[in-house]
């Protein structure tokens, strides 16, 4: 009986303290683990894994690559490879001067030639997964 409390207050110390938590391997849309850690998993809370984005796509710190974290919700950062898309052409319009970036989520405002404007009638463009939306080029309007 001593042994089986021992047990039962053992698992509550390990699952109210977090230790009982555990990350199965990590699914990493557009990236990878850095290195085979096929043999860590399930990892332990707070432990950390070196990866890296595919090309077009970086880690949220922007860094060539970054360290995703076992957390007691889950894997962090929840989407680890973000698009990173360049701007330095916009057909029909003034193009930047110099290479300008966005990550995935960000906004850039455009400016068109006289007559001419974003699809349907933007004048920003949005970094998304597949790429800017809309893409970057002013079509004529009817005036």
């Amino acid at each position: 009986m001593l042994l089986l409390i021992s047990v039962l207050l053992t698992l509550w110390f390990y699952t109210a303290h977090g230790q009982g938590k555990h990350c199965n391997y990590p699914v990493i849309k557009h990236g990878w683990l850095y290195h085979s850690y096929r043999g860590h998993f399930p990892a332990r809370v707070n432990q950390q894994f070196l990866y890296n984005c595919d090309q077009y796509f970086v880690p949220p710190s922007q860094y060539s690559s970054d360290y995703l974290t076992c957390t007691a919700e889950g894997w962090s950062a929840e989407e680890p490879c973000l698009r990173d898309c360049i701007f330095n052409n916009l057909e029909n319009g003034y193009t930047p001067s110099s290479e300008r970036k966005a990550v995935q989520g960000e906004t850039v405002r455009v400016h068109c030639y006289h007559g001419y404007s974003l699809q349907n009638n933007q004048n920003t463009m949005t970094c998304t997964e597949s790429g800017w939306s809309p893409p970057p080029r002013c079509i004529r309007v009817s005036e």
